[in-house]
């Protein structure tokens, strides 16, 4: 089989699947506002707002998929020269979702309508507030739903309300109601929709597939002002969105302890150039401290090598922790729950665990209710609080549960290719299957039995760099030569990439890792 094939037949594609795929972005129609049910009641309750001059207020969540749901929501007022009120609760301060405290300010300062996005489907106390004080709730979200609904005015939810086949994010739904209000579909606001579906990880099928097209699309067409800053002026794929976008708007509710995170959705709907420039700095910044800060810690720290989890407390903020949980998981391919003090109590600690298949993370907080104050997660990730006078008999319990559950190495299924099949048709062909994420995997390449002496290096030879043509170069980070030199021959995975510099394009192969003749996996 040619390269074409051989990429087909892993993704199951056939050659009609692979032309609905990648049918023109003209063609693309997502399916109507009008599918959700409940939409005319949202809207009719809206503009009997508007036409009464009640305040109207929107109430998102500290994630990029909140930022952006809130986000369009607002825009979508300004078109219509709505003023409206909005807030971003602070991950410190407000915690997730709507709260009781927030909606009795909201009463004080006049408001009569309460739209969460990204929330509301679990909030009960704050929505029961809200008409113990004569206000009107519409709930958008996206989360898994209870074993009952809250009372409101209407619930929009791609599963409640009927709306498709594949569970959408927040940013998604707050979209949908923001293009009933304008009664069209703003090519702006459908962009910020696909980098929250990209940036929570929705499932890349249907619709959730069809937004990120269309809206990768309009990101390069248009080349907003505000998402360009944050790409650092690059082509914009989902790649650029999930490594560079997305992080730096998270960075601001990890880090930020106070309720500035509120200016992401100015940046996301200002107009005004300076402002712009001066926010993008603050957010790159923001989010320099916040990859600086996991890096030492994680490296400062000691781990007990004899022990089968790793259980630590830091002083880490609680917006970090989870990445450091992520970082430590990776490093040592233990299961880690990495804690800190809980800033309102200093007797309460507060944990983000990680794990892989084999160690259900939900099922260990289940077993364990009684020593948890709060729990919740899915099968690899969640997070937990507890008395810290509980964390030394929660910790032996998790090494106990570790060691009867160890993780299940998952066999990772590649392509082998050629040295050859290094080329831009080829890249130019997968990149037509683009966008690649959940449910829709990049495809792993393999090239087998590659001569460790035949391999060229970096100038400071700490990076495998082995042109192969003008434009065409297999490219491996921090696989210095000391370390290639110890072995003979080796398989290379990794993908197709693209790079250019100095005026020079080159279509190059990856490298993600790299395996010994023993298949054992060569570590940096």
């Amino acid at each position: 089989m040619n390269f074409k094939e051989k990429i087909l037949n892993y993704l199951n594609l056939s050659p009609e699947d692979y032309l609905c795929l990648t049918k023109n972005i003209a063609s693309i129609q997502l399916p109507s506002f009008d599918n959700f049910k409940g939409m005319d009641t949202a809207n009719k309750i809206i503009k009997e707002c508007i036409a009464n001059k009640d305040k109207i207020v929107i109430y998102g969540d500290y994630d990029c998929d909140g930022i952006m749901a809130t986000s369009i929501l607002f825009k979508c007022f300004q078109m219509l020269n709505i003023h409206v009120g909005y807030y971003i609760p602070s991950r410190y301060i407000d915690g997730y979702g709507l709260n009781v405290t927030r909606v009795n300010e909201f009463y004080k300062k006049g408001y009569k309508l309460i739209i969460t996005v990204d929330n509301g489907i679990a909030q009960f106390d704050a929505i029961e507030r809200a008409y113990e004080l004569g206000m009107k709730v519409i709930v958008t979200d996206h989360h898994e739903i209870q074993e009952r609904l809250p009372k409101c005015e209407v619930i929009l939810h791609p599963i409640t309300s009927e709306y498709g086949d594949v569970v959408c994010c927040g940013a998604y739904v707050a979209f949908m109601l923001a293009s009933k209000l304008l009664n069209r579909y703003d090519e702006y606001l459908l962009s910020l929709a696909s980098i929250a579906t990209i940036s929570d990880m929705m499932e890349l099928k249907s619709y959730n597939r069809d937004i990120v097209r269309l809206g990768i699309y309009y990101l390069n067409k248009n080349k907003y002002r505000n998402i360009s800053l944050l790409a650092n002026n690059e082509l914009i794929d989902e790649n650029t969105i999930g490594i560079k976008i997305a992080p730096k708007i998270n960075a601001i509710g990890r880090m930020i302890e106070t309720t500035a995170i509120n200016v992401l959705v100015e940046f996301m709907t200002s107009d005004n150039s300076s402002r712009l420039e001066y926010l993008a700095t603050f957010i790159e910044e923001t989010n320099q401290r916040r990859k600086q800060l996991t890096k030492e810690t994680a490296n400062s720290l000691e781990i007990n090598q004899d022990e089968s989890t790793i259980m630590l407390i830091t002083d880490l903020k609680e917006g970090i922790i989870g990445l450091l949980a992520n970082n430590l998981l990776n490093k040592y391919n233990k299961p880690t729950i990495i804690f800190t003090k809980d800033s309102t109590n200093e007797n309460v600690i507060k944990g983000s665990a990680r794990s892989k298949k084999g160690l259900a993370i939900n099922k260990f907080l289940c077993e364990n209710k009684e020593l948890l104050i709060t729990s919740g997660g899915h099968e690899q990730a969640g997070g937990l609080s507890l008395y810290l006078s509980n964390f030394n008999l929660l910790k032996s319990r998790f090494e106990l549960y570790a060691n009867s559950h160890p993780f299940i190495e998952e066999k990772e299924d590649f392509v082998d290719i050629s040295i050859t099949d290094i080329n831009e048709d080829n890249y130019k062909f997968l990149r037509t299957l683009a966008p690649f994420g959940e449910g829709f995997k990049l495809p792993l390449l393999k090239i087998s039995n590659i001569k460790v002496s035949s391999l060229c290096y970096s100038k400071s030879r700490e990076h495998i760099l082995y042109p192969l043509s003008v434009n065409q170069k297999i490219v491996g980070f921090n696989y210095s030569k000391q370390l290639m030199d110890k072995y003979d021959y080796i398989d290379i995975y990794g993908e197709l990439g693209y790079s250019y510099f100095n005026g020079k394009q080159s279509f190059d192969f990856i490298i993600k890792r790299i395996c010994t003749a023993n298949n054992e996996t060569i570590l940096v």
